[in-house]
């Protein structure tokens, strides 16, 4: 597979981060499955090979408007890429660098967040910056129209679905990548500089978001407590942008000036001799969305002491390979290092601890799910059945804002539930609920009963009412007896029934004489399909063989079944059912979905 990375960064760049380290190393491991890499980034305008990849380095063009020069930029990488012909594309939200891409695709794009530009801002600064507008809305228009999203986190997942609108079941989990034999060769190097015998070190950008502050007021505690530690502080200072925390560092321990060193900021394997060498490793973040570093301080057998903040806390087992404190609390932080300076067995288990965790953030045990989920694009999905018993949203998101049917998803929604809102109180059931969007709400009036295929989804629908009745089955064979409930609904779930007259048959067989069924099927007839660009990707071939399979995708053609308004009119009779009326929702030339509103027949009838 011919595989395209982007990042503007790059490991050996002064002043980069996580995501050139990120890129590197995920691209060699996919190198080493066999794959053929490229890895589009910033600097001279050449092209070389390093460790089997091919980089590709952009010459930078500057340009005296910010706004003008980023949209530029993102146009000059989607050219190269495009030069590339990739099978598959991955980029980074931060920066919005495959924005134009995102827009004009001729591969899957799968982006990768890292920390988006609001959230960097809302942690050190408080509020988004004026000047950052544009690639806010950039961030978020690249995510929301890719094909697929990876996070290194849970916690990334949640915090960004939150404020972007997306469901964070939709997002594919994959930490970040290791290479823990080429971190322990660059930390086995002689340190650039001098190094304290004992010393306690914080690697990162001075800046508000990674605790410099909270790091601030408590060393002075764990100083005095041991007077052969000093403090190593190794990172850039990220000035005003970074909250001007620096200044803080400074004044809070002016009576250690001659134990605590800034170094400022090393390339990454200079940085990793002092890293290897370090006693205790603190990392008091406010916030993070995976942490690079404690996974790199755990690889080279470092004990960790890090904020129970965001990705931290999926990597660092407290007591097990590090210890996490509280984000921001300082005497929290100047306790833990006073106690576990003082208890050297401990550090060292707990750093024997922290290695054997690191073995889970290996590249080459992380790449290979990278690379099934870059299958699973490139050619369509070719899922099967069993993914229905999973959080199957990741695959099916229409309720979401970056899927292309919100609006309509949201119409036929409330029309159901205005429909149930005017009648009596009932003993309902809702057949295939998925997390209970519209169970819930019914429960406030109704007696519901949720039914779902998928114990993820289930559980989705127990938090959000926690009093519903749920009931784990398969809508083909419902655990009810005959006439059990006074009327049933069922969205989004013929269309994946094998069979159209034995679904609607068990739907009905459950409901009593008179009660009201309401289901939904969607349209087999093609011509709302390019009403939807996005849904085929705005690739003009998986259009027109969408349009072929009767608006279905081509990966969904083994499970999902769309049927034209005539099918549906002939099942419903046959299933014991009388039609009341039908609606449609879709292009006014013809409906996307048919909400069909029926009553089941007296036995007499």
């Amino acid at each position: 597979m011919r595989i395209v990375l982007i990042s503007k960064e790059h490991p050996a760049m002064p002043g980069r981060g996580g995501i050139g380290t990120y890129t590197l190393t995920m691209a060699q491991a996919l190198v080493g499955l066999g794959h053929d890499v490229a890895y589009v980034t910033t600097g001279d305008g050449t092209e070389r090979v390093e460790g089997g990849v091919r980089i590709v380095a952009l010459a930078h063009r500057w340009l005296p408007h910010a706004a003008a020069e980023r949209v530029a930029t993102a146009a000059a990488i989607a050219r190269a890429v495009r030069r590339l012909r990739p099978d598959v594309i991955q980029a980074s939200e931060w920066g919005a660098e495959a924005w134009w891409l995102a827009r004009r695709r001729s591969a899957p794009l799968v982006t990768r967040l890292a920390t988006p530009t609001y959230l960097v801002e809302e942690l050190n600064r408080g509020t988004p910056d004026p000047a950052s507008s544009l690639v806010r809305r950039m961030e978020r228009f690249q995510a929301l129209h890719s094909d697929a999203l990876v996070a290194p986190s849970d916690a990334l997942a949640e915090r960004v679905a939150g404020a972007w609108g997306f469901s964070p079941g939709s997002v594919e989990i994959i930490p970040n990548p290791l290479d823990g034999d080429a971190l322990r060769r660059a930390a086995a190097a002689p340190p650039p500089l001098p190094l304290p015998e004992r010393f306690i070190l914080f690697i990162g950008r001075l800046e508000r978001r990674k605790g410099v502050t909270t790091l601030a007021r408590a060393l002075p505690a764990a100083l005095e407590a041991h007077a052969g530690v000093h403090a190593v502080i190794l990172g850039r200072d990220a000035g005003e942008k970074g909250g001007g925390v620096a200044r803080e560092l400074h004044a809070l321990t002016a009576r250690f000036t001659d134990r605590v060193h800034l170094v400022g900021e090393l390339p990454r394997d200079r940085a990793m001799t002092i890293v290897g060498r370090a006693e205790l490793v603190v990392l008091p973040s406010l916030w993070e969305a995976f942490g690079f570093v404690a996974a790199e301080a755990m690889a080279l057998e470092r004990p960790v002491v890090a904020s129970a903040a965001g990705g931290f806390a999926e990597i660092v087992r407290h007591g097990e390979s590090g210890w996490l404190v509280p984000p921001g609390d300082a005497d929290a932080l100047a306790a833990m290092l006073v106690e576990k300076l003082g208890r050297p067995d401990e550090l060292a288990r707990v750093a024997r601890g922290g290695r054997r965790r690191s073995e889970d953030f290996e590249a080459a045990t992380l790449a290979p799910r990278l690379v099934e989920l870059y299958e699973r694009l490139q050619s369509g999905g070719n899922f099967d059945a069993s993914i229905y018993r999973g959080d199957y949203r990741r695959h099916f998101r229409p309720e979401e804002r970056r899927g292309p049917f919100h609006r309509l998803y949201e119409r036929k929604r409330n029309a159901v539930l205005e429909y149930f809102a005017n009648g009596p109180k009932m003993r309902l059931v809702d057949v295939g609920c998925g997390p209970g969007r519209l169970t819930a709400p019914l429960a406030a009036w109704h007696e519901m009963t949720g039914c779902d295929i998928s114990p993820a989804m289930l559980e989705e629908a127990r938090a959000l009412c926690p009093a519903l009745r749920l009931v784990e089955a398969d809508a083909r064979r419902l655990p009810f007896a005959d006439d059990e409930f006074d009327g049933a609904l069922a969205l989004d779930l013929l269309a994946h029934l094998p069979d159209l007259d034995a679904g609607l048959a068990e739907l009905a067989r459950v409901v009593r004489p008179g009660g009201p069924l309401i289901f939904d099927t969607s349209n087999a007839a093609p011509w709302w399909v390019p009403a939807y660009p996005s849904y085929v990707a705005w690739r003009p071939k998986r259009l027109l063989v969408t349009m072929r399979s009767r608006g279905v995708l081509p990966e969904w053609r083994s499970v999902v079944r769309h049927h034209r308004a005539a099918e549906v009119r002939r099942a419903i009779p046959a299933a014991g059912l009388r039609l009341e009326r039908m609606q449609p929702f879709g292009p006014p030339w013809t409906a996307k979905w048919h909400l069909w509103y029926a009553t089941k027949a007296p036995r007499d009838a």
